[in-house]
């Protein structure tokens, strides 16, 4: 449980000193009597795990439709213990080489919307592709 508090406290923290982010003081408040919550029943946290898992499972189904690609490998990974989720892309560039990257899902991102999540999560696959092509073809 000591490990979920340090978590929230550190999305705080993020929070705070995110320069594209507006803070508003109620923001910081909830999330702090959260963690309180979470401090005075436990087993609040094991729900919340079991809602991210099913979450998590939405967005890998979203992103499989929306990826149909048969260059493109996503492996998930959806940790039972602590740490944060990630998706491993495989690429096969010009069918030559893989190249691959790692995907993390951050803690703050789950509390988006499935569909939220699995469209930065295709933003982000689309973005490595661009990059890896415009190196492999010259930059255009």
């Amino acid at each position: 449980m000591e490990k979920v508090c340090e978590e929230k406290l550190e999305e705080i923290v993020v929070l705070l000193n995110d320069p594209d982010e507006t803070v508003m003081i109620e923001e910081v408040k909830e999330k702090l009597e959260k963690i309180l919550a979470l401090v005075n029943n436990p087993e609040k946290i094991e729900m919340e795990k079991k809602e991210n898992k099913e979450k998590l499972e939405k967005v890998v189904a979203l992103v499989n439709n929306a990826m149909a690609n048969p260059d493109i490998e996503l492996e998930y990974c959806i940790p039972d213990v602590s740490g944060d989720p990630y998706m491993h892309l495989k690429y096969a560039a010009n069918g030559t080489h893989i190249m691959e990257q790692k995907l993390p899902i951050k803690h703050r991102y789950l509390n988006k919307t499935p569909e939220d999540i699995a469209n930065l999560i295709t933003f982000y696959i689309e973005q490595f592709i661009e990059e890896i092509d415009s190196v492999e073809h010259g930059a255009q």
